[in-house]
């Protein structure tokens, strides 16, 4: 693209000034600097624990060995395989102690990790594994990765004799991963993230925040969520310790502080909609050891701000940046008091943030235009992608230093007249649901290939609770009418998408309404409406004094008229954070606690009205027949 206008020619002097200083400063950040500070704790730190997985305690030696000996079963397997030069390996793992260990040995042996989320569907984890070009996939024993079509290389495996080992030394634009995210035209893409990137996002974390080696960091965050990079490698870039959160209890706020609070956490991370969950239950006024506490992945509200400081004397700071620029790329201490918008902040070391409007020239302070981002941390573009996403990576025309690459978010900010950044929203249809990045493209792109639909849309919605939700909406055949197609639709999305992109809810539509331009206009789709979704079993009241106040819960909850007694929570489009929502109420409603050990009873074993109800009169709540 040429520039025929000064792309500062609408700023004032004030303005440039303001701009100018409240971006990140240069440093000098050496690409091998995480893998090799981690390989020297591997070595100097011995005895001091370096992660935590339940029941089991890894030293940094310990680790080093699993490390090293996995990095020498990886180089023969590459022998055997014939394999040349760095190769991107999958990673289908549960959050372990060996996840650790094999994402640490993927890097310090030069390859680039690919994250593939083990409860996904296996059609979706096949694609991103072929277009990814993975040369094998690292797996946990049994598990089925065989028919992704490539190597298997099993973690468990005999371990043999560990080498020393000294991690190969990357240069700044090789990979250190290739992770995906939602793609527009349906197909996902991989963000081709660098050495150079990750190892300047690190050191900035690092630099700021300080790590000692008393802190615990909690490994929480799902797999294939770029955050789940930096809770991996920098407690033992600093020499600090990893707890391990299980699989699940991510998303329950009771067992988050049982853990917090068993092994001392220090350090964690939290996308909003979830510490607002975690805040409900009191969790930060039960963790008096939680000193840094981040949030990123969705906008951070004022109240929550608030809320936070009433129960914590922690730090909690908002980060803002998408996977294609190593992870975060602004920062802002909200600790000290709550501002509404809350800001994103200032940029990281090596970035620079530039707001541009629609003819790509810088806007003055104040105004809302799209956010830019350039900087060291800026990915090397797309693997997978469709035509017109590498534009997203066009240069500005700006000078920028050598090296540094650009990438246009499509998210929109303001600057501050005090040198900060304000987050006004997206520029395009991509939303966030519970920190995840969803393309309404990609979910539009599922329903279309059900050979009954003859055209699709998906938009978002609040539910009565305050929930973002997803719903998908369906044209179909004559001939499919009256058949339960609603419910073929979601096993047909079941099997091609993650849960995360998963709708709440399926609405037939005789036809999707149009712009005058002859697109789809979204803002004129219909609410979903409160029935109750047609799952193949015939509505049946409830029938006790129990089971009608859970079916009324169940129903506020989902935003449903009613609720059978044998109604299925998730055939209802209940997930992990509406189940959350539905234990407070029920301890509410029971006049338990919320930590009750039947609140997790319920939830955990009560799939219908019916068997909720149940198991609450066997505990000896009050029930009665109506």
């Amino acid at each position: 693209m040429s520039y025929d206008q000064d792309p500062w020619g609408r700023c004032s002097p004030t303005d440039r000034k303001i701009i100018e200083e409240l971006q990140g400063r240069p440093e000098d950040v050496a690409p091998d600097e995480v893998v090799r500070r981690i390989a020297g704790n591997y070595r100097d730190l011995g005895q001091r624990t370096a992660l935590v997985d339940g029941d089991r305690a890894w030293s940094y030696e310990a680790l080093g060995h699993k490390v090293s000996a996995l990095a020498a079963r990886l180089a023969a397997m590459g022998d055997e395989q014939g394999w040349a030069g760095r190769k991107t390996l999958a990673v289908a793992l549960g959050r372990s102690a060996e996840l650790v260990a094999a994402t640490h040995a993927v890097a310090l042996s030069g390859h680039a990790y690919c994250p593939l989320g083990t409860g996904d569907p296996l059609a979706w984890r096949s694609s991103i594994a072929a277009r990814s070009g993975a040369a094998a996939v690292l797996v946990d024993g049994g598990a089925d990765a065989e028919t992704l079509g490539i190597p298997r290389f099993d973690v468990t495996g005999p371990e043999g004799p560990a080498a020393d080992l000294t991690p190969v030394q990357p240069l700044a634009d090789d990979l250190s991963q290739v992770i995906f995210t939602s793609g527009s035209t349906g197909r996902p893409k991989g963000v081709l993230c660098t050495h150079g990137g990750f190892a300047n996002r690190i050191h900035w974390m690092q630099r700021a925040f300080a790590l000692t080696p008393d802190d615990r960091v909690a490994l929480k965050t799902p797999f294939t969520f770029d955050v789940a990079g930096w809770e991996l490698f920098w407690p033992q870039y600093a020499g600090a310790r990893t707890v391990v959160i299980p699989e699940g209890a991510h998303a329950s706020p009771e067992a988050l502080t049982d853990l917090f609070t068993r092994h001392r956490v220090t350090v964690t991370h939290f996308v909003p909609s979830m510490l607002r969950l975690w805040l409900q239950a009191g969790g930060a006024r039960r963790c008096p050891d939680l000193r840094l506490v981040f949030c990123s992945g969705e906008a951070l509200g004022a109240d929550l701000v608030e809320e936070f400081r009433r129960q914590s004397g922690a730090r909690l700071h908002n980060l803002y940046g998408p996977t294609e620029a190593s992870i975060d790329v602004t920062h802002f201490d909200a600790s000290e008091g709550a501002r509404t918008p809350v800001p994103i902040g200032r940029p990281i070391a090596n970035t620079r943030i530039y707001i541009l409007d629609e003819d790509r020239r810088v806007c003055p302070v104040g105004e809302t235009g799209e956010i830019h981002i350039n900087g060291l941390g800026v990915a090397a573009g797309y693997t997978g992608a469709d035509a017109g996403d590498d534009e997203r990576f066009a240069p500005l025309g700006i000078p920028t230093p050598d090296g540094w690459r650009t990438f246009r978010t499509g998210d929109r900010g303001t600057y501050t007249a005090d040198g900060l950044i304000e987050y006004e929203g997206r520029a395009d249809d991509q939303v966030k649901i519970r920190g995840q990045r969803i393309e309404l493209g990609e979910l539009e792109a599922a329903v279309r290939d059900h050979p009954a639909v003859t055209g699709a849309c998906a938009r978002t919605y609040e539910s009565a609770t305050g929930r973002l939700c997803l719903s998908a909406y369906a044209v179909v055949a004559p001939e499919a009418r009256g058949t339960d197609i609603g419910g073929a639709i979601t096993e047909h999305l079941v099997r091609r998408l993650p849960s995360r992109s998963l709708p709440g809810r399926i609405v037939l539509v005789d036809e999707l309404p149009l712009s005058a331009h002859g697109k789809v206009d979204r803002t004129r789709l219909p609410v979903p409406s409160r029935s109750r979704p047609d799952s193949g079993r015939p509505f049946l009241p409830p029938a006790t004094r129990l089971e009608v106040h859970i079916a009324e819960i169940w129903a506020r909850v989902l935003d449903l008229d009613e609720v059978g007694r044998d109604d299925n929570f998730h055939d209802l489009g209940g997930d992990s954070m509406a189940a959350v929502e539905v234990s407070f109420l029920i301890a509410d409603r029971f006049g338990l606690d919320y930590d009750h050990d039947l609140v997790a009873d319920i939830l955990i074993s009560g799939d219908t009205v019916a068997a909720s109800a149940r198991i609450a009169a066997e505990a000896g709540v009050e029930d009665r027949e109506l």
